[in-house]
């Protein structure tokens, strides 16, 4: 079966593209990322309904040394039918923002400054503003 190197989702073997992220399929992945294997409190921290927002937070969280891990309702980032709080945005188009639990408020105050109430209303976890 191929993976997409960038997401590591796994299609079937006639794919020869990711769809999502418009790279060529490998036939297998090399070892997880380090980084995020070393932490064990990963929070989801907002909702998205753009891929193009969430590569956006994710390329400048990643850019800020943030570990940062997006799964998408359709499974192009990660799981398939992800599990968690509801919110007004559909999960199906949802891609959800993960980071561990001492990165939320820098990650966060990014997501804020980038896309200001679409950030705000997508917000899975209570953040106290004066943290900013």
């Amino acid at each position: 079966m191929p993976f997409c190197p960038q997401c590591r989702f796994e299609y079937n073997p006639d794919k020869k593209t990711c769809p999502d992220c418009e790279v060529a399929l490998v036939e297998s992945l090399p070892e997880a990322e380090e980084l995020v294997t070393k932490y064990d409190n990963w929070v989801a921290l907002a909702r998205l309904t753009s891929h193009q927002y969430a590569e956006m937070i994710q390329d400048s969280l990643r850019d800020k040394d943030i570990p940062v891990v997006v799964h998408s309702g359709t499974g192009h980032f990660g799981v398939t039918g992800q599990m968690g709080p509801s919110s007004f945005r559909p999960i199906g188009g949802g891609y959800t923002v993960h980071v561990p639990t001492e990165f939320v408020v820098e990650a966060d105050t990014i997501g804020s400054a980038m896309f200001g109430d679409d950030w705000k209303k997508g917000r899975l976890v209570d953040i106290d503003e004066s943290d900013h």
